[in-house]
């Protein structure tokens, strides 16, 4: 009986060494794990603020946690205009549609790409409507294959063009404008035509 006993007992020994060696292992897993996120995710923050030190004097963030355990915080250049994921920049110069997008990469940026209803709507409210601005929307081959600048696809149900438009293949380039008694509306336009222009960029998370 004693060894049945000794016997027992070592077993449950070696059962109870495996499991705090297996917690041991998956506590290391996490850790690391956690080691690994952390500077993966702060190290891209930490590039893409220097990245964007180098094109702007100062950055405006804004808290956008729900609670006060989430500490989020969306950053945008002081002169930009939030939104969504992204900051806006209405330009007051007029430029061709290469020069623009140009000047957007100059900023970190790029032409704006609208992707919904809200931000065509959220856009048009901090434009004047005496001008036209390109957009990072263009037809290279005249063919009607429109593309964005970013190569997010062209849907075709998020799309806000002038009633008749675009009508023209050699007008290569988008535009947002307003039109008396239709309201603003994409309208398609030369490209070495001059507008002024929105440009945008991703905010940066801390």
């Amino acid at each position: 009986m004693v060894r049945e006993g000794n016997a027992e007992s070592c077993f449950r020994m070696r059962l109870w060494c495996i499991a705090v060696l297996g917690l041991a292992l998956l506590s290391a897993c996490f850790i690391v794990s956690c080691v690994v996120t952390y500077y993966f995710t702060h190290g891209n923050i930490g590039k893409r603020l220097s990245e964007l030190h180098t094109h702007h004097s100062n950055l405006t963030c804004f808290s956008e946690g729900t609670r006060v355990t989430e500490k989020i915080w969306g950053c945008c250049p002081g002169t930009w205009k939030p939104f969504g994921s992204s900051c806006y920049f209405i330009s007051s110069e007029e430029n061709f549609w290469a020069k623009s997008e140009q000047n957007c990469i100059g900023m970190g940026a790029h032409l704006v790409v609208i992707n919904t209803e809200t931000e065509q709507d959220f856009i048009i409210q901090q434009l004047n409507k005496t001008f036209s601005y390109f957009l990072g929307l263009s037809d290279p081959q005249g063919n009607g294959n429109w593309q964005w600048i970013d190569q997010t696809p062209y849907k075709e149900n998020v799309r806000f063009w002038h009633q008749n438009e675009p009508n023209f293949s050699a007008e290569e380039c988008a535009s947002v404008v307003f039109w008396d008694g239709r309201g603003w509306g994409w309208n398609d336009v030369f490209c070495d035509s001059k507008r002024k222009s929105i440009c945008e960029m991703k905010k940066i998370y801390l």
